[in-house]
């Protein structure tokens, strides 16, 4: 499956000139995929309690009403004929029907991805213009939606005292009627307004992770506080009296900085780092380990019964380690090293869509160790179909 960009633009052109740059309309992008989840299969998902769901509803001009799932079928019984939408987060986690539309966007590194939330709005259902931190695809999968963009702001004013973010002042600058199989891409920033026509919208959007700078600051922070030694302590440079013994003098400064940079431009820790926070799991989304653990002398014969498949809750990465010291391979916020010889294991590992058996024939002891601990953890799973 392929993402059909207009005749004019190749992916280099998208990746050049639209990726975080522009929004870009593409009519029947998406082809010979069936966008089968039904208005009430989503709602049968909002009413799981695992499920992340919300609810907008709309009452007038600056009154907007937020709601939080799990809902019940009554809640949807007393829902108006208009101006309300429900939003499922993650619906790719539970769905690999949904899951395989994702194949559609492989020019991307694949780790960037959040998630598959889908949206049904009644007419005039919504959430209100707004902004995003991060990159959109919207897919328009049913039914038909509206949606009108404006200028790019870092910081918009928005309407005071509500539960959602919705714009205080939209000017929009263009506008499009998206039929299924559409699809608007959005870079960060775009104000965006998009309204529900007719019976049965349904608007599938692949979210890009967009973390911010003091979230990963807090998060490098905290790896560096768990990794570097307690015993490594400051010490002085080279004394001698000083006038006034309160004055901080500039050695003493580049000692202290020095002795941090040490850690902080350590470029293989910043590397395990950020493998292992790109590939964290959201905390709803907790991934039971196995019940029964396997030892490694049953490896072969489990892998080979049956076809394997990474869990759909889980997320992975891999990267070759500077200075040509082997590998990283990264799941679900944890490292691992494996040595380059693995290189191509590793790939399939994060690529492929099944374990093939053949990653087995003639693998070294590290990557058998490594497949163990996954296993075990239930990151690696057997196929459900």
């Amino acid at each position: 499956m392929q993402l059909q960009l207009p005749s004019s633009i190749s992916v280099q052109d998208f990746l050049d000139h639209y990726w975080q740059k522009q929004p870009l309309l593409m009519r029947n992008a998406i082809q010979n995929y069936d966008f089968c989840l039904t208005p009430e299969e989503l709602a049968g998902l909002a009413c799981e309690e695992e499920v992340e769901s919300r609810m907008v509803l709309r009452h007038g001009e600056q009154d907007w009403e937020l709601r939080h799932g799990p809902f019940d079928d009554e809640t949807f019984t007393r829902l108006p004929d208009q101006d309300w939408t429900l939003l499922v987060q993650d619906v790719d986690k539970y769905l690999p029907e949904v899951a395989q539309l994702l194949q559609a966007f492989q020019f991307i590194p694949s780790w960037r991805f959040d998630d598959i939330m889908i949206s049904y709005a009644v007419p005039g259902g919504s959430v209100g213009p707004h902004t995003d931190t991060y990159d959109v695809f919207l897919i328009q999968a049913r039914g038909q939606r509206r949606w009108q963009i404006g200028n790019r702001a870092k910081d918009p004013e928005l309407l005071p005292d509500l539960p959602i973010r919705v714009l205080k002042d939209f000017e929009p600058e263009q506008e499009w009627l998206l039929k299924p199989g559409d699809v608007l891409y959005l870079p960060p920033e775009v104000a965006h307004w998009g309204i529900g026509e007719g019976g049965g919208c349904m608007t599938w959007s692949v979210g890009l992770r967009a973390p911010s700078v003091p979230e990963l600051l807090g998060s490098l922070a905290q790896y560096l506080l768990d990794h570097i030694p307690e015993d490594a302590h400051f010490t002085d440079p080279p004394l001698s009296p000083q006038e006034s013994p309160a004055q901080i003098l500039p050695d003493a400064l580049a000692t202290v900085s020095r002795k941090l940079d040490h850690w902080l431009l350590d470029e293989d820790l910043r590397l395990r780092w950020f493998g292992c926070f790109s590939t964290e799991v959201k905390e709803h989304l907790f991934i039971e380990p196995r019940e029964e653990t396997v030892q490694q002398a049953q490896l072969a014969s489990l892998l080979t019964r049956e076809p394997w498949q990474r869990h759909p809750f889980s997320r992975w990465a891999w990267s070759e380690r500077p200075q040509g010291r082997g590998l990283y391979l990264f799941v679900c916020g944890e490292a691992f090293e494996l040595p380059g010889s693995c290189r191509e294991q590793a790939r399939r590992l994060c690529d492929d869509h099944r374990l093939n058996p053949d990653l087995l024939q003639d693998a070294e002891p590290a990557l058998l160790q490594v497949l163990v601990q996954l296993v075990n953890e239930n990151w690696l799973e057997p196929c459900n179909d």
